[in-house]
């Protein structure tokens, strides 16, 4: 809505439309932008809906609230469960349903802010959900493989969910799964923030309780942390919502800072495994390390490109970003070549979801720098690369699906 409004500022006829067509979205939208725009049509606009924001503006405001603190609540009553009924195994819940129980908060808050309340898709969702907790408790716990890594794969699962929910399952807007990937960056920001600042509270309770010879530090971490943590992630979506322009703010600069920093410490290290005694084709856990660093800076390549200025010509953050992720493409060819030699001493679940895994990292890598490089080199439109990786994300989605449903059957659970 709120891009439909930018896009008819001087539009009297269109701004009426929009207003008609969806009253709330309108008025909400609206509020955002009035601060961008200082026309004539804007100023009668904001006289006009003064009223109705203020009235509609508390309702939903106390409305939305609730919804926040009964979601938070429930997923953690919902994370305790092991700890209400002590027949629950401890470790292997968490294993199995942590992922599921705080990702659904986020999914079931977004249902409730994006006003999906169609009873078929309800239905649909909570179908998917019930299989994928089924399938994950009746999953055999032992020293499986294949089943640990269809756990880990599980929030990445979830998490495409949460995209799914995030654009109304409008799958066809390729904008809105754009929107999704910048709104990660700024969740990110916004839950690292509320954390630190629950961090800080946590050591002043903790230490004016001591002051008094009062230990409440077992009830305060075992409860009020477990609560305040699966909530913050919830609560960051409502306030990014409410006060977008803060993470809108902080997240291109994080950017611009860190991009660099990360392209001088990566091109550092690479250099200095030339000359170091590790063997990356023998060692197993430099070839984990060295998928962890090609994870990390896939994640920064995609938020980076969310946050740059589409407006500028030959942007030198376009020119890092591509010299970034041709550090990654070189970082993921040795990680290849290093699996595929592992593959000598017979196939495992590891070796072949890595495989693949980094086979499709490996083709992503390959379409964004293609299009970095035209963004830069021959003046294309840096939303080529957004339109990238935006379509690219279903095939991680049916990968996840594979990992998770397909190849503990076909390890028979190795």
């Amino acid at each position: 809505m709120k891009q439909r409004i930018i896009e008819n500022i001087n539009n009297a006829e269109e701004l009426e439309k929009l207003y008609h067509e969806d009253k709330q979205e309108f008025r909400k939208s609206f509020s955002q932008i009035t601060d961008d725009f200082d026309s004539e049509l804007v100023k009668f606009w904001k006289i006009r809906l003064t009223p109705e924001m203020i009235t509609d503006g508390e309702k939903i405001l106390k409305i939305d609230v609730l919804t926040v603190i009964i979601i938070s609540l429930l997923t953690g009553l919902l994370i305790k469960l092991p700890v209400i009924f002590s027949v629950i195994n401890l470790e292997s819940f968490y294993t199995r349903n942590a992922s599921i129980i705080v990702f659904n908060g986020l999914i079931f808050y977004t249902f409730w802010h994006n006003k999906i309340f169609e009873r078929k898709v309800i239905l649909i969702y909570s179908l998917i959900i019930f299989v994928l907790l089924m399938f994950v408790n009746l999953l055999p716990y032992s020293k499986s493989d294949s089943v640990e890594l269809a756990f880990i794969h599980t929030p990445l699962f979830l998490w495409c969910l949460f995209g799914i929910v995030f654009i109304s399952l409008d799958f066809k807007d390729t904008f809105k799964r754009i929107n999704f990937i910048r709104f990660n960056g700024e969740l990110i920001i916004m839950t690292g923030l509320i954390l630190l600042a629950g961090g800080l509270l946590t050591a002043i309770t903790l230490g004016l309780f001591s002051t008094i010879k009062m230990n409440i530090e077992d009830f305060y971490m075992k409860y009020i942390t477990v609560f305040g943590g699966v909530a913050a992630p919830i609560v960051s979506f409502y306030l990014i919502k409410i006060y977008p322009n803060i993470t809108s703010k902080i997240a291109p600069v994080i950017a611009r800072v860190f991009t660099p920093l990360v392209f001088i410490t990566l091109a550092t290290y690479l250099i200095s495994l030339i000359f170091s005694e590790s063997k990356i084709l023998e060692e197993r856990e430099l070839l984990i390390l060295f998928n962890v660093v090609l994870l990390a800076v896939m994640a920064i390549i995609v938020f980076s490109i969310s946050e740059l200025d589409k407006t500028r010509t030959k942007d030198f953050n376009v020119l890092i970003l591509f010299a970034l992720a041709i550090l990654a493409i070189i970082i993921n060819s040795i990680a290849l070549t290093a699996i595929i030699t592992r593959f000598t001493n017979g196939i495992t679940p590891n070796r072949t979801i890595v495989l693949f895994s980094n086979l499709l990292i490996f083709i992503n890598l390959i379409l964004i720098s293609k299009n970095l490089y035209q963004a830069y080199f021959r003046n294309t439109k840096v939303d080529l690369v957004e339109e990238t990786v935006a379509k690219y994300l279903a095939i991680y989605f049916g990968w996840t699906i594979v990992v998770i449903f397909i190849l503990p059957f076909v390890f028979q659970f190795r």
